[in-house]
């Protein structure tokens, strides 16, 4: 886009629409993957309407993007809003794109107030878009925050690869992200997200805030059946070690025994990639990605054994090969008990009574606080609880009552309204 194009201001609503356009295709929603070209062109907009409203715009190596707004001067602390940019393939325009609009929106707002003397702040601010929270394109999600906090090494993270084999630091490079740029700012005093619900709780409960308490617990495991290539013609039953049976056996047996003994568990085996992938070949290899979420690791350790059991099983049955690519736990986190209060006590004095619950999905939020940032995490309702799919909606209402709840919390904790302890 032509950083000459006027933006929208602090207009929500004009600046939603005319992001979620970038990547959209119709009835199929919107596909930005992580260090794409459409990433690339959104987070183009989001700099230029940024700059545009007066911040200084800056990013770290792995692409996070920084929307500072310095007017507190060098050296005070700073306080965090934001989200996400990236999307699912054909995913929904509001997942991760709203926290970070919204965010800007109120810093534009309390950038405008304090420049007329109507706050006087004693924090910097800084919105921020941190690369590929979703972890489509390259694994593991929330990465960007992750790297900031610093529970993944930078190398690490650049050196993660796609599908087809191009490493994220590559595929930031073309897109003109190729090291650092300017003076980023230093961990925050405290962080704040917005997102959407992608759940049914605030909906039946009938209200429009939820002020999240802390987040499940997700183990997530890589799977691979080895097997051996094979003309699917002549090659006789007996003779034939196909990975693919192996993971359709595998798919169903954690299906079954989770189902059966870990029923409140969230489960899935969501991306399969199977190799050769001819028609004519018996597959070599099969990938699943598995995944149980829950609010107890103890249970989480139990049902995971006994899916790799299964696994094993579904090996041993077809004469193929298992192996464990990944295997890893991401511990539920307990957000910050002081910016909870602060949310609550903003949002009824905004005229919403709040919600207090927890998150099935991981956010940034989850990355920082997790690393000892203070972090807050406020949701507003999804229709249907519909999310990943181009249906994803959130009424017009509520966002507004999250802007407002949002723009509100930022101009408290601007203002000195929090004291980490």
């Amino acid at each position: 886009m032509d950083n000459a194009v006027t933006m929208p201001g602090s207009d929500l609503t004009t600046i939603f629409n005319q992001l979620s356009l970038i990547g959209a295709r119709p009835g199929e929603g919107v596909t930005r993957l992580a260090a794409s070209a459409e990433d690339g062109a959104a987070r183009a907009v989001f700099a230029a309407w940024m700059a545009q409203g007066g911040a200084r715009i800056v990013q770290d190596a792995v692409g996070n993007q920084f929307a500072c707004f310095d007017s507190a001067g060098e050296g005070s602390p700073w306080i965090f809003a934001g989200s996400h940019l990236d999307t699912q393939p054909r995913g929904g325009r509001f997942d991760g794109t709203l926290g970070v609009l919204a965010a800007g929106c109120a810093a534009l707002d309390l950038d405008s107030e304090i420049k007329n003397g109507r706050a006087r702040p004693t924090h910097n601010l800084a919105v921020v878009n941190w690369t590929n929270e979703e972890g489509a394109r390259y694994q593991p999600s929330l990465t960007g925050s992750s790297v900031f906090s610093g529970a993944l090494p930078f190398g690490d993270a650049l050196a993660l690869r796609d599908g087809t084999g191009i490493s994220l630091g590559d595929a930031l490079a073309a897109i003109g992200v190729d090291g650092g740029t300017g003076r980023i700012p230093p961990r925050p005093e405290a962080y704040v997200e917005l997102h959407v619900e992608q759940g049914r709780t605030l909906a039946e409960a009938g209200r429009r805030i939820g002020v999240i308490e802390g987040t499940w617990a997700a183990r997530k495991m890589m799977v691979t059946w080895i097997g051996r290539a094979a003309h699917t013609g002549p090659t006789p039953m007996a003779d034939r070690r196909d990975a693919l049976l192996a993971a359709a056996q595998g798919i169903a047996a954690f299906e079954a025994v989770i189902a059966a003994n870990h029923p409140h568990l969230h489960r899935s085996a969501a991306r399969l990639v199977v190799e050769p992938n001819s028609p004519n070949v018996v597959v070599e290899r099969a990938t699943v990605w598995f995944e149980l979420r829950g609010l107890d690791v103890a249970e989480l350790d139990r049902a995971g054994e006994a899916a790799l059991v299964a696994f094993r099983a579904a090996a041993s049955g077809t004469g193929t090969r298992l192996e464990i690519a990944a295997d890893a736990l991401r511990p539920p986190a307990n957000m910050d008990s002081q910016l909870m209060a602060i949310v609550d006590e903003t949002a009824r004095s905004c005229g919403f009574e709040p919600l207090a619950m927890r998150s099935v999905a991981g956010h940034d939020a989850v990355a920082l606080q997790n690393s000892g940032i203070p972090s807050a995490l406020i949701f507003i309702p999804s229709v249907d609880g519909i999310a990943h799919h181009p249906d994803e909606f959130t009424h017009p209402e509520d966002v507004q009552a999250g802007h407002t709840v949002l723009a509100a919390v930022l101009r408290r904790l601007v203002q000195g309204g929090f004291h980490a302890g």
